[in-house]
């Protein structure tokens, strides 16, 4: 028996049980067989080609580009210079206290504004060191919990200190901070 164009051998078109594509077959979706499965899902179009896919090969060069900017960028740059102004203030007054608390007068010092460090008061190696000692001891180190109301204006900044000694965590303290920045350095100053 002679077989129609696009039917059946009886001259029915469609597939199996005489329906067409996309016609109810009187069977549930769900029971198609498999071979009509792999058959929508072949495409006689043959094979891939990369001119169909140029967008995405762009589209994903471009997002390399960039990741690797990014990562060169961070890679060429030392971790200080990345560091924003706000960040670098804070930086020096945790300095100063850690300083403090250490009994560590050459970083005190490293951590103080030329126009502090030239002043006659200006405390000593062994003052310092006693001093700070003695404190430490009697009420534990100092502890700073937040520090507000920063603002930087050009090489000059304020801050408030919010901090206390461990040992008398009740009795709070705010000092009005200055920080300037000298030859680069952010140094907190007096005045």
């Amino acid at each position: 028996m002679a077989k129609t164009a696009g039917g059946s051998p009886d001259g029915r078109r469609g597939g199996k049980n005489g329906a067409s594509k996309g016609a109810p077959s009187g069977r549930p979706a769900s029971d198609s067989s498999d071979e009509d499965v792999n058959a929508a899902l072949v495409d006689d179009s043959g094979p891939p080609n990369w001119k169909n896919a140029w967008p995405f090969y762009v589209a994903a060069g471009v997002v390399a580009l960039f990741v690797l900017g990014i990562v060169l960028s961070n890679i060429s740059r030392p971790a200080e210079d990345r560091v924003s102004d706000d960040a670098r203030v804070q930086y020096a007054i945790n300095d100063l206290y850690t300083a403090m608390n250490a009994a560590d007068y050459d970083e005190y010092r490293d951590s103080t504004c030329a126009a502090d460090l030239a002043k006659p008061d200006f405390p000593t190696r062994e003052r310092f060191v006693e001093d700070n000692k003695a404190v430490t001891e009697k009420n534990g180190p100092i502890e700073i919990p937040e520090i507000t109301d920063l603002v930087v204006d050009g090489d000059r900044a304020t801050a408030k200190v919010h901090w206390h000694y461990e040992k008398s965590s009740d009795d709070k303290h705010v000092d009005d901070t200055i920080v300037v920045r000298e030859n680069g350095e952010w140094k907190v100053c007096t005045s």
